[in-house]
């Protein structure tokens, strides 16, 4: 079985462990492996699949920190590039009373920023799937690095998948991440976005209504991310709102890039061929945040693919899609 390749940032959550106290009230907070495209691989491997990740760390301790995790959960670190120039981003994290995250990023010559495309040699033929997205994309000249690298697996009918996953506090351009949303979206297999994405890239619309005009390939998927209502999700012209499971959530830290690894699970399971097939890869993605929501988040908030298949179980009887 080939791997999934990951690409983008590493960095290290501190997360309040005051629920519902902002970061300025907060007194305690406790260090996790994050970032979005770390937790969608370790998410797939926690799933089964074989994933490598590309990327750039430090040589801080928070890098050698994030290094173990990504060798204690079976994540390839060959091409992980070490640059000792570099330090890890930090990102400090308060929730609300339903759990959704607050950011505050903390980056000193950041590491995620920095790779360069000479410093990066894949073959797309080596891996199965393709995943970009994130904070990663809003700098040179890991931007143009990793717009080269999904280029390069496009050309080769690789399947790609792409998450912006907007953080507001670090976007310098608008108009230039709108420009690459839009892009982007036009090529690749899935798109998943959250209703927060949306309203930031289109400002004072309706994300239910504006979501028709995202640009997608015929055959490509759309996932809109809803939390607590679900997910709303579009192919070959349909969509349907797929409802969420019924779970008292603890934190949403990590919710949409497991969901963003359960579609991938599912693309690469069975590649989606009619609507009815897009709508059942939704049900088993909510079900996935659904787990997610009710821990501590980012890496360590991923679950296993049984404990996934127990939840099913347990809750099949309650599907809120039906």
């Amino acid at each position: 079985m080939k791997e999934v390749l990951c690409t983008g940032e590493i960095l290290v959550d501190f997360i309040s462990e005051e629920k519902g106290k902002d970061l300025a009230g907060s007194e305690t907070f406790r260090k996790k492996a994050g970032g979005s495209p770390l937790n969608v691989a370790v998410a797939l491997r926690r799933l089964g699949r074989p994933v490598a990740f590309l990327g750039k760390l430090g040589k801080d301790q928070f890098s050698q920190f994030l290094l173990s995790v990504l060798e204690r959960e079976g994540v390839n670190t060959k091409h992980v590039v070490i640059d000792p120039g570099c330090k890890t981003t930090l990102a400090f994290v308060a929730r609300d009373e339903s759990g959704n995250p607050d950011f505050v990023f903390f980056r000193e010559n950041p590491a995620d920023a920095n790779l360069k495309l000479e410093e990066v040699d894949v073959d797309p033929e080596e891996f199965s799937f393709l995943h970009v997205g994130s904070i990663s994309l809003l700098f040179e000249p890991a931007r143009s690095t990793y717009m080269e690298v999904m280029e390069k697996f496009l050309r080769s009918g690789k399947p790609v998948s792409y998450d912006p996953n907007v953080r507001p506090s670090l976007v310098r351009d608008r108009a230039s991440l709108v420009r690459d949303f839009l892009e982007i979206s036009s090529k690749v297999s899935v798109v998943k976005l959250s209703e927060k994405d949306l309203e930031f890239l289109f400002p004072g619309r309706d994300p239910l209504e504006v979501v028709d005009e995202v640009p997608t390939r015929e055959d490509g998927l759309l996932f809109l991310t809803l939390g607590e209502r679900g997910c709303l999700v579009k192919f070959k012209g349909e969509k349907k709102l797929v409802p969420a499971f019924k779970v008292q959530p603890i934190d949403a830290t990590g919710c949409g890039d497991s969901f963003t690894a359960a579609v991938i699970h599912k693309y690469l399971e069975k590649r989606p061929e009619s609507f009815e097939d897009a709508v059942e890869m939704a049900k088993f993605a909510n079900a996935v945040a659904a787990v997610v929501i009710t821990r501590i988040g980012g890496v360590d908030a991923m679950p296993t693919i049984n404990e996934v298949e127990e939840f099913l179980k347990n809750n099949l009887k309650e599907d809120p899609s039906e």
